[in-house]
């Protein structure tokens, strides 16, 4: 199981979770920290088992796979592509 050092700033450290895969996200960028189009992502298991997206804030944060977007709806979001899925674990998540 190949681990990655994601940063936690409720912990303000850098700590090994699981990695899953590697995507590319287009569409449309939002947040200062959030996806910019064109960019790839480390896709990691967090701590509660779910799997997450190491955006562009550096910190794993919840994203819909098959449609990522700001959870408040500012921004339609755009589309992943997987790069990496040494697992098979995205394949099936990601349109």
């Amino acid at each position: 199981m190949q681990k990655v050092e994601v940063y936690q700033c409720e912990l303000d450290k850098s700590i090994p979770l699981e990695y899953i895969g590697t995507v590319k996200y287009s569409g449309v960028s939002f947040g200062v920290e959030g996806l910019t189009s064109g960019k790839e992502y480390v896709i990691v298991k967090n701590r509660s088992g779910l799997l997450a997206v190491v955006d562009d804030s550096e910190e794993d944060y919840l994203y819909d796979l098959s449609n990522p977007r700001p959870a408040d709806g500012t921004s339609p979001g755009g589309k992943f592509k997987v790069i990496d899925d040494p697992l098979g674990i995205l394949a099936g998540l990601v349109e």
